[in-house]
């Protein structure tokens, strides 16, 4: 478990604040995800470098999500839920990630002698 869930979140939700990539991290040119789909709720995105934003769009794909625009509000609802869900699946990747990665540097510290 985190020792300090408080400073984790802060440092993870500083990502946008640095120009970093919502899912990876990195620090390159970064692009606006529409994550419920630009014809579905245009105001709705998030940063993403270009692999992790190939990687969102193909996910789409996939799943067979149609990003064309719905004049149906019911559908045009189902389709941007669709594609939020998506999004979902691939930012909780990336949260497990990162969980993952506290836990090595956390036996890492337990690892080294103590220095008293």
């Amino acid at each position: 478990m985190d020792e300090n869930p408080i400073k984790t979140a802060r440092r993870l939700s500083r990502r946008a604040d640095q120009n970093r990539c919502l899912l990876c991290g990195r620090k390159l040119p970064l692009e606006q995800h529409h994550i419920a789909g630009k014809n579905h709720d245009p105001p709705f995105t998030t940063q993403l470098c270009q692999a992790c934003h190939a990687l969102a769009t193909e996910n789409l794909r996939r799943a067979d999500v149609d990003m064309a625009r719905e004049a149906n509000i019911v559908q045009r609802v189902r389709k941007a839920l669709q594609a939020t869900a998506v999004f979902l699946r691939l930012l909780s990747e990336a949260l497990w990630r990162w969980a993952e990665s506290l836990s090595d540097v956390k036996h890492k510290r337990a690892s080294r002698p103590n220095r008293h």
